[in-house]
């Protein structure tokens, strides 16, 4: 996917895709020190990284260039220091112009769910 396949900030992160397919990703990246707010759990802007690039490797595809157009988060859980997070995304709709893509923020045992996410995309042409 030439779109997502250079993604720096992905790479600067540390994030590892570990599935992907047809409108489905699965993401994770571990929540560094580095990465922590000032209370000392994951930083919302690390959550929410995760949960965008996770919603681009699932709406991009060989012939299909997506960007990201909106999105919310609603942050449930702290996610502690050191943490594995994985995010894990699903296009529930998609046509020629636009999508919309569910991801869900999670340990990586999936038995914490830290936060749920919504984009919304936009096809380049």
């Amino acid at each position: 996917m030439p779109s997502t396949d250079f993604d720096r900030f992905a790479r600067t992160l540390g994030f590892e895709v570990a599935e992907s397919g047809n409108g489905f990703a699965k993401v994770s990246g571990r929540a560094r020190e580095e990465f922590l707010n000032g209370v000392g759990i994951a930083h919302g802007g690390f959550l929410f990284s995760l949960a965008d690039y996770a919603s681009a490797i699932a709406s991009n595809t060989d012939s299909v260039v997506a960007v990201t157009s909106n999105s919310s988060i609603n942050y449930l859980s702290p996610c502690p220091s050191g943490e594995i997070v994985v995010a894990t995304a699903r296009i529930s709709y998609m046509n020629a112009k636009t999508g919309v893509c569910d991801v869900q923020i999670a340990s990586q045992d999936s038995s914490v769910l830290y936060a749920v996410y919504q984009s919304r995309v936009i096809v380049r042409k």
